[in-house]
């Protein structure tokens, strides 16, 4: 069983409780069910009621195999069809009565036709988690996931639950914001769910003015979930994989946490090592209308985004001294 942190929000028990998943991920498909199971466990013994694992949590992160065909063996083994057994107990065991765990949202590969999609699954006891409106194919993939999977269309997965409205992105979707803008002002959801394999290690150094860092890619994590939730005004939920790949060794941020509508963070995971995060009575719905009372973006982005859209730019050529 992994340690688990808890904090308390606030004492309306009709809020929800929300449990992230800071795990390490094997390439072992068998194995991180097990864990998986485990963690499902420990979220009913809980009493959390939203379940958030982080991406590629059945098969593991993909790697560059020259070809041998490893990791197309190792995302077949773990596409829904070959793991349903697994997912109908997750999915039998759920409720929807307010005291115990409603939701969960992994991501795994999945095929469709033409091909391998990375793909965001949402399991409810009333929901077929194969309904395409109920799935969100990743659109921004990095060139290592570009060799595996297709893109998914520009299609945004939104849901409506009774403690609030929830908008989905995967790890490199982070980087665009457009996405998360239209989430907030378009589909006006109250938090968006990040699921990630965010790589921690890359170096930056401003040697003349002694800066330097060698978790590039783990302080980009924490910015863009930051940001992300102060700019929208909305929620960031955000559960990554943490601690080195099995194959090649990469390290992954871990940093789970949950970031205000302010873009304060609440609380985050361990850097180094598997845990989880519980949040017992976190307002969705009110604590955004909260941050927005006192100043709402939305409210100017609304009256000039449109015209600025439309007019475009015009550039002018300042004239320079000979």
């Amino acid at each position: 069983m992994l340690r688990l942190i808890e904090r308390v929000f606030s004492d309306c028990e009709d809020c929800p409780s929300v449990l992230l998943a800071n795990m390490h991920i094997t390439s072992d498909v068998e194995l991180n069910l097990k864990r998986m199971e485990e963690v499902v466990q420990q979220a009913h013994t809980h009493g959390a009621n939203i379940l958030i694992f982080p991406e590629l949590c059945v098969t593991g992160y993909v790697w560059e195999d020259q070809g041998r065909g490893e990791v197309e063996e190792l995302l077949a083994a773990g596409e829904n069809s070959r793991i349903a057994p697994t997912l109908k107990r997750i999915r039998d065991g759920l409720r929807d009565d307010g005291k115990g765990l409603e939701y969960v949202f992994f991501n795994n590969v999945r095929r469709k036709d033409d091909g391998l999609y990375n793909s965001t699954f949402i399991l409810h006891h009333s929901l077929d988690y194969n309904r395409e409106e109920f799935i969100y194919d990743k659109i921004f993939l990095p060139p290592l996931e570009q060799l595996y999977f297709k893109q998914g269309t520009d299609r945004r997965l939104t849901i409506e639950t009774k403690w609030g409205s929830l908008g989905f992105l995967t790890c490199y979707d982070l980087c665009f914001v457009e996405m998360a803008r239209k989430y907030a002002l378009k589909d006006k959801v109250d938090a968006i769910v990040t699921m990630a394999h965010w790589r921690s290690e890359a170096v930056r150094e401003y040697d003349r003015m002694n800066i330097m860092t060698d978790h590039y890619y783990g302080y980009l994590w924490n910015l863009m979930n930051s940001s992300k939730a102060a700019y929208n005004q909305v929620w960031s939920l955000a559960a990554n994989a943490v601690g080195p790949h099995q194959v090649t060794g990469d390290y992954f941020w871990g940093g789970s946490g949950v970031w205000a509508p302010s873009g304060m963070k609440l609380i985050q995971a361990s850097n180094i090592t598997a845990e989880l995060i519980l949040v017992r009575n976190l307002d969705l719905r009110g604590q955004r209308r909260k941050e927005q009372d006192d100043f709402d973006y939305q409210i100017d982005f609304a009256r000039f985004f449109k015209p600025i859209e439309e007019e475009g730019s015009c550039p002018q050529q300042l004239p320079l001294k000979s």
